[in-house]
């Protein structure tokens, strides 16, 4: 996984590229997600362990990795409708791991907020996930930037922890 993020890394440094929209680190849920081939698999230790070394080979060669996208983006149908509620438990067990690693032990410089909203808020805008957990208990220090088209309502964007608002 490190010497894949690092060729990456070469490749987009030589093509001057600063940013990597990936390693995409959501759970399989369904094979209907369309972002599946992206994503690092279905158990969260494991994307963890392959999210980190490939994040730190890119990082080596200047150029930031986007991790995303954060957090439960695991359906492609209605993603930029759905509402996932969950317990804390599964939350921080299942979903959320591979992000942590990717902040904590990879110290990423980009993650990439999801489009579905979570506990009623959209991910972009979305006050727990974004100060309280990415931001507060993490200690995220990167940008945090919104898929495209994911900005629903700029003000609470601001308030509640993104950095960079993408258009459509």
């Amino acid at each position: 996984s490190y010497l894949y993020g690092k060729a990456v890394g070469e490749e987009a440094r030589y093509r001057e590229k600063d940013v990597l929209l990936g390693p995409g680190v959501n759970i399989y849920r369904t094979p209907l997600n369309g972002r599946n081939f992206e994503y690092l698999g279905e158990d969260p230790l494991l994307a963890s362990v392959l999210a980190v070394p490939y994040i730190k080979g890119v990082q080596e060669n200047g150029v930031a990795p986007c991790v995303k996208h954060y957090a439960l983006n695991n359906q492609e149908v209605r993603r930029d409708m759905v509402n996932v509620e969950l317990s804390d438990r599964a939350l921080h067990e299942i979903y959320l791991p591979a992000f942590k690693a990717a902040v904590e032990e990879g110290d990423v410089w980009s993650v990439m907020g999801a489009y579905n909203k979570v506990r009623g808020q959209y991910c972009c805008q979305n006050e727990f996930l974004n100060n309280k957990i990415l931001k507060g208990d993490w200690g995220f220090d990167g940008v945090l930037v919104t898929d495209w088209g994911a900005a629903h309502n700029t003000l609470e964007n601001a308030l509640n922890g993104l950095d960079i608002e993408m258009g459509t």
